[in-house]
């Protein structure tokens, strides 16, 4: 893929911005929803930390994937869930806390289950082992991915919660800038290392991108099952079914441009999925606004 590693600097810090900006809103409050339900809480995070992660390796492993759809697959499914999913729950009518207290507690520890899950998941399945291997065209170092999610999320998303909690007004103020920035830099570059390799895009477009809607809808499955197995109401259903199916793409497109190689494939899924996830969250909030939930939060 063409790809220019002195671009690894400016895309880290737009992803570090959109972190930043996403902190401002997370108050420590959610931190507190979560153990006032525990339960609610810790049935989101299972299926979102262990469900997903393992059961898209056993899926890797029945279907004859390239290996780098296959990886692609893997870090999406091991990365935390993104702040989109507070949206979309608020909009199905969903526990927009629970959903708000998920996000932030998945987003907190992903700097040591994204690395675990991943270099587990990865290194398990034989072709992606082969593709990460000292033999083979990638090289997992377990440390720089921690190194990079300590600089691309946790310290932006603690100073972002440190001063939206503290210094509140000013957050307040600054938050709408951020997001705007942030996220329209996030698109230029995207915009920029697709029109560079676009080619490559096209030849693939359609195979992966029936791969991200299936894997997609199994995350969905996997959160609304451990929902119902819970025996949690339908707000949290609602809840822990989008965030179990609405996975920090972006981040797992910043890992992959920069400490991947850029390797195609792999940013195929990560930047399918970013799309796809607000389209399959759209049609969820289209059905659910038919049909409220009739039990109390």
């Amino acid at each position: 893929m063409n790809y220019n590693n002195d671009y690894q600097i400016v895309l880290g810090l737009i992803l570090a911005l959109m972190i930043f900006g996403v902190a401002l809103e997370l108050r420590f409050i959610a931190f507190q929803a979560v153990l006032q339900r525990p339960i609610a809480a810790l049935c989101g995070l299972i299926g979102q930390v262990i469900f997903l992660p393992w059961v898209t390796l056993l899926i890797t492993l029945l279907l004859d994937l390239p290996a780098g759809i296959e990886l692609g697959m893997l870090l999406v499914a091991a990365s935390p869930g993104g702040n989109l999913s507070n949206i979309i729950t608020h909009l199905a009518k969903g526990n927009t806390a629970l959903s708000v207290s998920m996000t932030a507690v998945s987003s907190l520890f992903a700097i040591i289950t994204l690395p675990l899950n991943f270099t587990l998941t990865a290194n398990i399945n034989p072709v992606t082992h082969a593709m990460i291997s000292g033999s083979g065209d990638l090289r997992i170092d377990s440390l720089m991915i921690i190194k990079s999610m300590i600089v691309l999320l946790l310290v932006p998303l603690l100073l972002g919660m440190i001063l939206g909690n503290y210094f509140t007004g000013f957050a307040h103020k600054i938050t709408p800038f951020f997001k705007r920035i942030s996220s329209l830099a996030f698109v230029v570059f995207v915009a920029f290392a697709i029109g560079g390799n676009w080619k490559i895009f096209l030849e693939h477009l359609g195979f992966v991108f029936i791969i991200v809607v299936f894997h997609n809808f199994i995350a969905l499955c996997i959160g609304n099952l451990i929902a119902r197995l819970f025996r949690q109401n339908e707000g949290n259903r609602r809840a822990i079914t989008i965030e179990v199916g609405m996975q920090n793409s972006g981040l797992a497109l910043g890992l992959i441009l920069t400490q991947f190689q850029a390797e195609p494939n792999m940013a195929l899924v990560a930047a399918f999925w970013g799309i796809w996830h607000i389209i399959s969250g759209l049609l969820l909030v289209s059905f659910w606004k038919r049909n409220p939930p009739q039990e109390g939060y």
